[in-house]
């Protein structure tokens, strides 16, 4: 019998909560087996189910809270963590980079535009594009504010918006009240970025293929915002275009949305998430990643019910089919299936309640760890920290 079949094969699936469940309802109980007190008997229960007698990163949680949008994050313990002594202390992140690391990681492309800006608008290259409504921000500011090469800083929640997930990293801002803002994007964090796409933060997740390189990006944004102008802006901004595309021809960049490049990323897309951009997970030997058993649609059901429940009880019924949830992760991690955690971490993200914040923190930043991305993992702890639907990103100021 393989591993999968092994899994199908379990009565009960193991409660996550273990020895620390605290509910009370016979439902659960039916659903879920539970350790006795003797962890001889606990490490018992794991071996049937075919998974190692592994610790795992899914904590007992304290009674929820319902949080609201408006709810300072910052007071809440999830930018906390707990240490040896019992206290808790804020969290220092780990990856402060030099400004000269930082430019290293970022494609020709990037550089190339700003070269382009340059003879846009010389004394300030950002904002070549400011009468479109369109800024260069995020690593952008690291030229524009002509920072020293050997500075140190940390750019985890700068110009990152509340729907970005940690593989993103804006460099293009709208002045639209959608909170509009285009992004390199990158599935490992030791790469360069493929692909760029956009998304509308007040509107919701979805994120939406730009093309292979900024220039790319923003010759659609061009051809979309050329219709909405007066026609002396219209003529100059036409001008301007020919010569990005010109100049993007003389650099060899492609300004078609869909390339080699894009078509390349989409076929090692596992699994299309709540954002409809999809995850890139390796897989070899079919061990790397597994589904989820329910389709995005049932579990975005789901999520809304908890959140949408009206007393405590009512929230923690409905909260077993999430709990399920997690269980498979757990089981999925044993067996170094860790795309579905993954998985599960951004649509939890993508679903946008900060509810669930202490979910996606028992999950994700484990799944970056074992998926060797701990940058990813520390982003996420930080955004969840600071995770905010306004347009004040800037956090180098």
């Amino acid at each position: 019998m393989n591993r999968r079949s092994k899994r199908k094969s379990v009565e009960q699936p193991m409660c996550k909560y273990g020895l620390s469940c605290y509910q009370k309802n016979p439902e659960h109980r039916k659903k879920f087996r539970h350790p006795e007190a003797k962890l001889e008997q606990k490490q018992a229960n794991i071996s049937d189910v075919g998974v190692s007698p592994k610790v795992t990163n899914i904590k007992p949680p304290a009674k929820k809270r319902r949080v609201s949008e408006d709810t300072d994050l910052n007071k809440d313990p999830v930018c906390l963590k707990e240490v040896s002594n019992g206290h808790k202390e804020k969290l220092e992140p780990k990856f402060s980079e030099s400004v000269q690391d930082i430019l290293k990681s970022m494609p020709k492309d990037f550089f190339d535009f700003w070269d382009f800006c340059s003879s846009v608008n010389d004394a300030k290259p950002e904002d070549a594009f400011a009468e479109l409504g369109l800024h260069l921000v995020g690593v952008y500011d690291l030229l524009s504010k002509k920072l020293p090469k050997d500075k140190k800083v940390v750019l985890h929640c700068h110009y990152r918006y509340y729907y970005d997930p940690p593989e993103l990293q804006t460099v293009v801002k709208s002045d639209d009240k959608d909170l509009y803002h285009i992004g390199y994007f990158r599935d490992d964090p030791e790469q360069f970025p493929s692909v760029l796409v956009s998304n509308s933060a007040t509107i919701g997740p979805k994120l939406t293929l730009k093309g292979d390189n900024i220039f790319a990006a923003m010759n659609l944004e061009i051809t979309e915002r050329l219709k909405k102008l007066k026609p002396k802006l219209q003529k100059e901004f036409s001008a301007i275009q020919k010569n990005l595309q010109k100049f993007a021809k003389q650099k060899n960049y492609s300004l078609e949305k869909s390339t080699p490049n894009t078509t390349a990323r989409n076929k090692k897309v596992v699994s299309k998430t709540f954002n409809e951009f999809g995850i890139v997970v390796p897989v070899k030997n079919d061990i790397g990643y597994r589904p989820l058993p329910d389709s995005n649609a049932v579990i975005k059901s789901n999520l809304t019910k908890i959140v949408s429940a009206e007393d405590e009880d009512t929230r923690l019924n409905r909260e077993e089919k999430l709990d399920e949830l997690l269980t498979n992760v757990q089981f999925a991690n044993d067996e170094c299936d860790y795309g579905m955690g993954f998985e599960l971490g951004i649509d939890l993200f993508s679903f946008g309640d900060p509810y669930f914040h202490s979910h996606i923190l028992n999950i994700l930043p484990l799944a970056y760890s074992l998926l060797n991305c701990p940058k990813y993992a520390e982003i996420i702890q930080f955004h969840l920290a600071d995770r905010k639907k306004s347009d004040d990103l800037n956090t180098l100021d």
